[in-house]
């Protein structure tokens, strides 16, 4: 009977220890598993992109193609934009932007003495983007519909043969290359060509073609909010 009692206890001695060797390897297993997971979220959160207000300031290249290729020459180009980024695929956006160019002097300028550009640009546009990921680096492309006002500078009112201030719409349409450096700070490459919808501002008032147009390069930095 003694015999029994003592195999009883041993049994009994073995299971429970191997019972809290199994409570004790558990919360570490748990704690590593927790961890790991808490690791992948916090990767995936740095790389997902951030959704909310933006702001970009930049400045670039632009120039006119098909028949204002040969009478404008390529000048600097600058701009803002605000917009709203609701989700990480979509966003809408107001931007100005502007241009200063020389026109050719074979066309018939007569410089005033003061130099500097001939031909200035301000514009406004809204555009719609779609982006084509939803991580901190995010291609995009974008259109909308546009606003430009010329005005023809060192031109003795009128020296400059054909070339008169003018207001005109246009369609941009555009691809870029956004990435989200830290929290807040975002870096915008970006390439445009806009159809122009007249070029009552060039020689002859001609209705533009489909070629007929201007581009634009511009890098900008700017955060969001």
């Amino acid at each position: 009977m003694k015999a029994l009692v003592r195999g009883a206890l041993c049994a009994a001695a073995l299971w429970g220890g191997a019972a809290l060797a199994q409570a004790a390897d558990r919360p570490a297993s748990e704690r590593r598993m927790r961890s790991a997971e808490t690791v992948d979220f916090q990767d995936a959160g740095r790389n997902q992109a951030d959704t909310g207000i933006y702001a970009q300031l930049g400045g670039g290249l632009e120039g006119y193609t098909g028949q204002l290729a040969p009478e404008v020459t390529p000048g600097f180009s600058y701009g803002a934009a605000l917009g709203y980024r609701p989700h990480a695929f979509f966003a809408v956006e107001l931007g100005y932007s502007g241009g200063i160019s020389d026109i050719d002097s074979r066309l018939g300028l007569l410089d005033d003495g003061e130099g500097g550009p001939d031909l200035v640009r301000n514009a406004g546009q809204a555009v719609v983007v779609g982006n084509f990921t939803d991580t901190r680096l995010q291609p995009y492309v974008l259109t909308g519909i546009g606003l430009d006002r010329y005005n023809v500078r060192n031109d003795a009112r009128g020296a400059v043969r054909g070339f008169s201030d003018d207001t005109s719409g246009y369609v941009p349409a555009g691809a870029g290359l956004r990435y989200q450096v830290g929290k807040l700070i975002t870096a915008d490459a970006r390439v445009n060509y806009n159809f122009l919808f007249d070029q009552d501002f060039a020689p002859g008032g001609r209705a533009p073609g489909a070629l007929d147009g201007r581009y634009s390069a511009v890098l900008s930095l700017g955060g969001t909010y």
